[in-house]
């Protein structure tokens, strides 16, 4: 029996050792696994730290690229995280060293797309310049031309006001003044002749007669005069259904009512002339007043006295 439990010792002595070897070399092995984690999750870190830091001082050149690399920054979470787990949870360092080279292989695709981009809006950048310059050279040819136009503008407004005061001038230089009025009123008898008469009440036609000046300036042939009556109380006597009106006076640029209107036959010389207006019914008795205009100006005025 001492024999026997020597034997039993022994083999439990010797299944002790194998078995303390067995779990050395396990730790062993767990040990160096583990390391072989942390070394890889030491890479993936520092990996993943620069990427970031990389990524992060290509933001601000404009929000387009800022938009690009934020989601950029999001795909290299996503990855780090996928690796995390290969890592620790699943213990796959093999598919983990494969995702670790991807996600290098990823920064450095996104580090030349963003360079891309860059350039691409340098050139961009570069063309917006050269196109402002364009623009601002049509602004200031613009701007040059309606300058120029402004002041052709206002030197034809000049030129006109010019052109308009000489106008006027030549209007006034060619109207044919009047030296002499001379107004008479008329019965009409049973056989058409004409009796002078001194009161309103039996005057059938007023008769205005005048002399006009010399006037070189104007062309010779027919000559309109408007005349303008004035009553007692400096009212215009007009009738539309016996000829009256109503004409420009241009020295004030004012509308002028008259009472009638004729046409003489002119030849550059002193000429008599008379203008009838056939009377509705007779006139008041009183002091009255008249003008006669020609070409737009008034070139003449008398006093009358009616009884």
């Amino acid at each position: 029996m001492y024999i026997i439990a020597i034997v039993v010792l022994a083999c439990l002595n010797i299944f002790q050792f194998f078995n303390g070897s067995r779990q050395s070399q396990k730790i062993e092995t767990q040990g160096t696994e583990i390391n072989e984690l942390q070394k890889i999750q030491s890479e993936l870190d520092q990996e993943y730290q620069a990427a970031l830091n990389s990524l992060e001082e290509m933001k601000g050149e404009n929000a387009v690229l800022d938009s690009l690399i934020d989601t950029q920054k999001a795909e290299l979470a996503a990855q780090k995280d996928k690796i995390n787990n290969l890592i620790w949870s699943k213990k796959e360092l093999t598919k983990a060293k494969e995702e670790l080279k991807k996600m290098t292989v990823s920064v450095t695709q996104y580090m030349t797309e963003i360079d891309n981009l860059k350039q691409q809006n340098m050139t961009l950048s570069a063309d917006n310049q050269q196109l402002t310059a364009k623009v601002d050279e049509v602004q200031k040819t613009n701007t040059q031309i309606l300058e120029e136009k402004a002041v052709v503008t206002k030197e034809k407004e000049t030129l006109a006001k010019d052109n308009e005061v000489l106008g006027s001038k030549v209007d006034l230089a060619s109207a044919v003044k009047i030296n002499k009025i001379d107004v008479r009123g008329y019965a009409v008898k049973k056989d058409g002749k004409l009796k002078e008469k001194s009161k309103g009440k039996d005057m059938d036609i007023l008769k205005i007669c005048f002399t006009t000046e010399v006037n070189q300036v104007t062309p010779s042939g027919q000559k309109k005069f408007y005349v303008r009556l004035l009553n007692p109380q400096g009212e215009t006597i007009s009738m539309d259904n016996k000829g009256s009106g109503v004409l420009t006076n241009k020295m004030n640029n004012t509308q002028v009512r008259y009472t009638t209107s004729g046409e003489i036959t002119y030849k550059n010389e002193e000429t008599n002339a008379c203008i009838d207006w056939s009377l509705p019914e007779g006139l008041p008795k009183g002091d009255y007043a008249i003008e006669l205009f020609n070409n737009g100006y008034q070139v003449g005025k008398s006093k009358f006295r009616i009884k």
